[in-house]
């Protein structure tokens, strides 16, 4: 199993309606009524996490919730639905045939236009849509950013309920 693989468990993603919905590495806490306890429970588990991280946090019922929302610099609410709706396949058509010279948007990039279509998609994707952005977005990093990516997403889900 190669190390995308292994790392692809830490994303959850979900349809409600017409619309994904994604996590990354949530972990149940058992801190459930005071916000303050729950984020000190959140920061005892991002302790040994060598890059910066930012997370959300969620009081529940029998026991709480925290997820990335950052990692290493990387907005991840931005980049996973960003791989994800420039690989959608209305996307993918709209990307092989652009040409830089000559676009009714006027797009100087190729870059210019993947936000164009992100802009573009990023109302329809699915959850299956964000679990492959994931994986896109994964692909995208050096093997040095996985390293310390696996190492990371391994150190917080250790320290979970």
């Amino acid at each position: 199993m190669s190390k995308i693989s292994e790392l692809e468990k830490f994303i959850t993603a979900w349809d409600e309606g017409e619309v994904g919905y994604f996590k990354v590495a949530p972990i149940r806490l058992s801190v459930t009524s005071n916000a303050r306890d729950l984020e000190a429970a959140a920061r005892d588990a991002a302790k040994e996490i060598e890059a910066e991280v930012s997370y959300a946090w969620d009081l529940g019922e029998t026991d709480s919730e925290a997820w990335w929302l950052e990692w290493g610099g990387f907005m991840l609410e931005e980049e996973i639905p960003y791989y994800a709706a420039n690989s959608l396949p209305e996307a993918l058509e709209k990307l092989k045939n652009f040409d830089p010279k000559n676009n009714e948007f006027e797009c100087e990039s190729i870059e210019e236009f993947k936000e164009l279509l992100f802009s573009a998609f990023d109302e329809d994707l699915k959850a299956e849509d964000l679990k492959r952005g994931f994986r896109l977005w994964l692909e995208s990093l050096s093997k040095d950013a996985l390293k310390v990516l696996e190492a990371d997403l391994q150190s917080w889900a250790s320290r979970a309920k």
